[in-house]
């Protein structure tokens, strides 16, 4: 949601449609300046905070939990897993992968997403990174030991941040 919130939308099509983003407001210096100014920023919010009603910090952040459920590749495999075919559009690039590894990538993510979880949830929590640094090696070793195909791999594990955003660090992979 920050990074598309930051691209300059500004691609028309003959109809006067939007069909593209333009540019992207977020730099490599941005990063930088947000760190710098990260420490400060936190002394002054815990002030200004307690001046904003609770409603509506709850809806604020209900608002952004939605947004990113919405958007997550673990909910776009769920649903398209038990959507009717016939309401699946046919440029959907899931149709190019088995329903069955489709399955088994999901279970690999959730069991993940569990493992995260369930370490900030004990006295360990200061161990979530270690878990999130302990994904990568499976995701590059692990994985392509099972039974998907390079194609298969290269839908359901896509690049999650959009060209924009890579752009902004130096570039495409």
């Amino acid at each position: 949601m920050h990074t598309q919130s930051l691209v300059v939308m500004g691609l028309k099509s003959k109809d006067d449609e939007e069909i593209g983003a333009s540019a992207d407001g977020e730099k490599a210096l941005g990063g930088v300046r947000e760190g710098v100014e990260h420490p400060v920023a936190v002394v002054e919010q815990r002030d200004v905070l307690g001046l904003v009603p609770r409603g509506v910090l709850a809806g604020l952040f209900w608002f952004m939990g939605t947004d990113a459920l919405r958007g997550s590749g673990v909910t776009a495999k769920f649903l398209y897993l038990i959507q009717d075919d016939s309401l699946v559009p046919l440029h959907e690039p899931l149709r190019k992968v088995r329903p069955s590894m489709i399955w088994l990538f999901l279970a690999i993510e959730l069991v993940g997403f569990g493992a995260t979880m369930a370490i900030t949830q004990t006295i360990a929590a200061i161990g979530f990174p270690i878990v999130i640094f302990l994904l990568i090696p499976i995701r590059t070793h692990v994985i392509p030991l099972l039974p998907f195909t390079q194609e298969e791999l290269a839908i359901l594990d896509g690049p999650t941040a959009s060209p924009f955003t890579m752009e902004s660090v130096g570039g495409s992979i």
